[in-house]
């Protein structure tokens, strides 16, 4: 049985100019599964994103959750919404997770277009 997706209930969508990072180079199969983990614990479709607010990119980048990856992906709130995509304040700031109607492959490939071509990490930690 799915938990409760832990929302915060009291914060507002971001605004239209908030950049949306995707880690990862967004691969539809890695998207998958993890749209199906999302699914299996929470009941719901969806991936993780994490928002900088104030275009606070590099400081978003080095964040535990996305410092460790090469490369991310880079999008608006606004781009996101346009391509049908709902974004969702869960767990804590500056998570948001991003709804997805299925995983079809119109489906990934309109997700796809949300995003720019991956680029590095700005905030990876070097491993020496």
């Amino acid at each position: 049985m799915a938990r409760p997706l832990p929302i915060r209930e009291r914060e507002d969508p971001p605004d239209e100019a908030a950049v949306v990072i995707r880690a990862g180079i967004m691969e539809a199969a890695a998207l998958g599964r993890a749209a199906d983990e999302m699914q299996r614990l929470y009941g719901v479709l969806a991936i993780s994103v994490e928002c900088a607010f104030d275009a606070r990119v590099l400081e978003a980048c080095r964040s535990p959750r996305l410092a460790a990856y090469r490369q991310v992906r880079l999008s608006t709130a606004r781009r996101v919404r346009a391509g049908g995509f709902a974004l969702l304040p869960t767990f804590e700031r500056p998570h948001f997770s991003l709804l997805l109607p299925d995983l079809s492959e119109l489906t990934m490939a309109r997700l796809e277009r949300c995003f720019d071509a991956p680029i590095p990490n700005p905030g990876r930690t070097p491993r020496w």
